[in-house]
């Protein structure tokens, strides 16, 4: 008996094709079907072409790109003005603030090469003076603030308890000094020193112990309108 390996049917051995189906029954090899789900559990997989880029792409990204550009150049054109309310601003340094009525603002010169920002009332002896120096990398207050005691050490004066101050918002260092005329005239001198950035600020008061207390207010006025630039 051959059983035709196409329909399963049982046939003589001495048939050579199925009677059933009309198979051969040569012996050989023979092909089957893969036998397929009639429910398959996975879906047949998708592969979905790629869209093209879109042609509008480029002009989008001009577009976000003048948009930054244009909101940067608003933004600058309405940043607040940092020196509004004050009626002086440096051309030796980078700041500005409110000078008091009667007090004047011109520059000091200090040898050839040298020049100083001055307030002084017209007949009065108090000044204020303002100088900012380069400082050596890494240079903080600490440092900034023991050189100017020693400048005023070296000039023979004998600098007082060192107390902390701010200016437009940075810490600085303060102290006062007394000193006696050969004529027998006290003077007092406030120092204000303060770094920001790798620039040293140092900001001097200095009149006579009898009118100091009128021109130490005015000089706290003065710091307190003060904006850097």
């Amino acid at each position: 008996m051959i059983v035709c390996p196409n329909c399963r049917h049982a046939n003589d051995e001495e048939l050579r094709s199925c009677v059933r189906c009309g198979a051969t029954l040569e012996p050989g090899s023979t092909a089957l079907a893969p036998r397929r789900p009639a429910d398959p559990a996975r879906p047949p997989l998708e592969i979905a072409t790629p869209k093209p880029p879109s042609k509008a792409r480029p002009f989008v990204v001009l577009g976000v790109l003048v948009l930054a550009v244009a909101a940067g150049v608003v933004l600058w054109l309405v940043r607040p003005d940092p020196c509004a309310g004050t009626n002086f601003s440096s051309d030796n340094f980078g700041y500005c603030l409110a000078v008091p009525d009667g007090w004047t603002a011109e520059p000091a010169r200090f040898g050839a090469d040298v020049t100083l920002d001055q307030f002084a009332p017209p007949s009065e002896s108090a000044t204020v003076v303002v100088e900012a120096v380069d400082l050596a990398q890494g240079a903080d207050l600490s440092q900034w603030s023991a050189f100017v005691q020693k400048k005023d050490t070296d000039a023979g004066l004998t600098p007082g308890p060192t107390g902390d101050a701010t200016v437009d918002g940075v810490t600085a260092r303060r102290w006062d000094v007394t000193v006696t005329a050969d004529d027998g005239t006290a003077y007092r001198m406030r120092e204000v020193v303060l770094v920001r950035g790798e620039v040293g600020w140092r900001i001097t008061l200095n009149d006579t112990e009898q009118g100091f207390e009128v021109s130490a207010a005015t000089f706290a006025q003065m710091l307190g309108s003060w904006h850097f630039t």
